[in-house]
């Protein structure tokens, strides 16, 4: 290995990155018995449905129930995904993660999962692909299974105070927001909780409404909250956690102490092409951690049309690197206004 050039060496992550891991892929790592730990008499017949435990006169495994079961259970269907989507990572305010692979972890924190599973809105035996396939609609379908008082367009609509029509109508988009660091892209937490939480607002981390009105200051958020919900919050937190109550919410995250609310703001701002924050946009491009410029750089391309490496700039190069390319898009997008 030490006699292959650097240049050859140098070339893998540049070709890997070509490529998209999900649409790519094979199986991502995960093969049948990752699930199904007893599947011997579902190979020898497809009739016989695979288990979910291996099992054997020779073999103890503790059980809560009287005995052991095998089948595709509540329980068993959620501890399938959770013995890998499990973990500690670092939070918000809420207790959610700020970044991915924990799914099973975050779900546990909210009261949904007590009688729903994965597999209610993941289909284990397909492959998501590169974006999410369900229309809005669809989406709250699954919600509303459970939640039947808002199954009609009408009661979705009084819930909400959005047009049934309007991204503000998606359950997900308040109630499983885009506030989690993905492998490619900021992905919904799967902590089910509600816009009105009080520790997220008052600790100036995301909240659901201006991830999509990334314009508005926190004091129009809060009054809409309470005139809708009759939501509470405290006056003293809100203060001395916004420097600026009158300034748009999502220029405050993109200025934050915290790596995981700038990478949110900035992820916000592009997805509802808010160019009056480009300016703290473009400078999440030099923000000291990698995946922020990573992600804002995806963002940004998509904002402006443009193509980050034509004017010289990779998320992965060094700060004395990038000032020249950063020069090059302020002049451009900025200056020129």
């Amino acid at each position: 290995p030490e006699e292959v050039p650097t240049e050859s060496i140098d070339y893998i992550p540049l070709r890997l990155m070509e490529h998209e891991g999900a649409e790519h892929a094979v199986a991502m790592g995960i093969a049948c018995e990752a699930c199904h730990l007893g599947s011997r008499e579902h190979v020898a017949n497809p009739r016989v449905p695979p288990d979910f435990h291996p099992h054997s006169p020779f073999l103890f495994v503790e059980t809560n129930h009287d005995e052991l079961q095998l089948g595709r259970n509540h329980q068993n269907v959620n501890w399938a995904c959770g013995r890998c989507h499990t973990g500690e990572r670092p939070t918000f305010a809420a207790g959610m993660s700020t970044w991915n692979s924990v799914e099973y972890s975050d779900a546990m924190l909210g009261s949904c999962y007590s009688e729903m599973t994965c597999v209610t809105c993941h289909n284990p035996h397909e492959a998501m692909g590169t974006q999410w396939a369900r229309t809005r609609d669809e989406d709250n379908a699954l919600c509303t299974q459970c939640h039947k008082q808002f199954g009609t367009a009408e009661a979705i609509r009084q819930h909400t105070h959005h047009d049934v029509d309007s991204e503000g109508a998606s359950c997900m988009n308040c109630h499983m927001p885009r506030i989690n660091e993905g492998l490619e892209a900021v992905v919904r937490t799967h902590m089910i909780y509600s816009p009105t939480d009080a520790s997220m607002i008052e600790s100036n981390h995301p909240n659901a409404c201006n991830l999509c009105h990334t314009d508005r200051s926190i004091d129009w958020t809060t009054e809409h909250l309470t005139q809708w919900y009759g939501a509470k919050f405290s006056e003293d937190k809100i203060s001395l956690s916004y420097s600026n109550r009158t300034e748009a919410v999502a220029r405050g995250w993109m200025n934050s102490d915290n790596e995981a609310v700038r990478l949110v703001g900035a992820d916000a701002a592009c997805r509802a092409n808010d160019r009056s924050l480009l300016p703290s946009i473009l400078r999440i491009l030099d923000d000291p951690y990698l995946l922020n410029r990573q992600f804002a750089a995806m963002g940004i391309e998509r904002l402006l049309g443009i193509q980050l490496d034509e004017y010289g700039y990779s998320f992965y190069m060094s700060s004395a690197e990038r000032q020249a390319p950063l020069k090059q898009l302020r002049e451009q997008f900025l200056d020129a206004k």
